[in-house]
């Protein structure tokens, strides 16, 4: 059993998706185990843990897993090639963009890994 984090965020205007982004280094487990996520299942199969969280909310659980962005295994240059373009785009649309931004939701999905 594998899960992953896909992170949407939604305009103020007419809800339009603004920011699509599946973090590598966004513990699933942790949020898994947050009093703001429901156990669904939004993707139709498997297990989901849906949140929808407000810009500041956002912001705390971003910070809170920024230092795992650039270490342990995402250390290696070949993750840090795909995390870097990731985390600049959550950056900017948490900080300069944010005006844009009505709420975020993010979804704990569980994926056929392969293995098991």
């Amino acid at each position: 059993m594998a899960f992953a984090v896909l992170i949407t965020g939604y305009s103020k205007d007419a809800g339009q998706v603004l920011l699509k982004v599946e973090p590598p280094w966004w513990d699933a487990d942790q949020l898994r185990n947050d009093d703001r996520f429901a156990h669904t299942n939004e993707t139709g199969s498997y297990s989901d843990y849906d949140a929808d969280v407000s810009l500041e909310e956002m912001r705390e659980i971003h910070e809170e897993f920024r230092l795992a962005a650039t270490t342990g295994v995402y250390e290696n240059h070949e993750w840090q090639a795909r995390i870097q373009p990731m985390l600049k785009e959550l950056d900017e649309a948490l900080s300069a963009g944010s005006d844009a931004y009505s709420h975020f939701h993010i979804c704990v999905f569980e994926w056929e890994s392969g293995l098991g």
